[in-house]
């Protein structure tokens, strides 16, 4: 399994709109809200190379309002479970 995790920007006033909609995409298993140069961060799963591909350029890209992303994929996880995590 390929796990990203994706930066995005957003045209000003629109985070809450673009969250919402890029949580609803497929493959999207959690969106943040975060504060510094990126907007969200979004992490989504992945069986194969080809999926991510096409998840960016034909979904994710295609949000409105969605400006700019940065995506990271992640090799190794070192623990999960952070406890009771605070909205």
């Amino acid at each position: 399994m390929y796990r990203l995790f994706i930066l995005a920007k957003c045209d000003l006033g629109y985070a809450e709109e673009v969250g919402e909609k890029v949580s609803e995409l497929e493959d999207v298993s959690e969106v943040y809200s975060v504060t510094g140069e990126y907007d969200l961060l979004i992490k989504v799963n992945f069986d194969d190379l080809q999926s991510i591909s096409d998840f960016v350029q034909d979904r994710l890209h295609r949000v409105p309002h969605l400006k700019e992303t940065q995506t990271m994929m992640s090799f190794r996880v070192y623990g999960e479970d952070i406890g009771d995590f605070v909205n």
